[in-house]
């Protein structure tokens, strides 16, 4: 069962489904699947591409966190959204059969914990770092994000001085705020 402290709360209640076109009960019917971890409903899944293609993160994070699992979001080249589900602690990347590179999104949430890069994720970044534009991943503090230099980022930071996780820029999570979708939008 999926403990629901106020800052899941808080975040929930912070979800507009309406910015994303999804109707207030398809959000309700969304957010049920997703507390009952039946990730593989339709109306969960057409939730969550809506909500990743307008890049309401929030909203993509309210779904793993309710059902505690992780998610990974693929947005493709040409906008097409691909959408994995894993356990409380991991979700595997892959690549799907259609999806056309570059990827201009990949996004993954850790449901339990702050958004961070761990040694998991680094090593998929280093795997991406020729097909992904930019990273994200979705933590209870908010999005921290990663872009990729090989496709003209600028930022001075990098995640490593050498080999592929040097073209990616090491920035600070942003919070979730009212301001979200502006600062966290990809």
């Amino acid at each position: 069962m999926i403990t629901v402290s106020d800052e899941l709360v808080d975040l929930l209640l912070g979800v507009d489904a309406a910015a994303f076109d999804v109707e207030a009960e398809a959000w309700s019917n969304a957010l049920a699947a997703a507390f009952d971890r039946r990730v593989d409903d339709e109306e969960l899944l057409v939730a969550q591409r809506a909500a990743a293609s307008h890049g309401c993160w929030n909203a993509v994070y309210a779904l793993s966190a309710a059902s505690g699992l992780e998610t990974s979001v693929l947005i493709d080249a040409e906008g097409t959204v691909f959408i994995d589900w894993g356990s409380p602690g991991l979700v595997p990347v892959r690549m799907h059969v259609g999806a056309l590179a570059p990827f201009r999104v990949w996004t993954h949430t850790h449901p339990r914990f702050g958004a961070y890069w761990s040694s998991t994720d680094r090593e998929s970044l280093g795997f991406a770092t020729g097909i992904v534009r930019t990273a994200l991943v979705l933590g209870r503090d908010g999005v921290k994000r990663a872009q990729n230099a090989s496709f003209g980022s600028n930022e001075d930071e990098r995640l490593a001085t050498t080999g592929a996780l040097a073209s990616w820029s090491a920035e600070a999570p942003v919070p979730w705020t009212e301001d979200w979708q502006q600062e966290a939008c990809a």
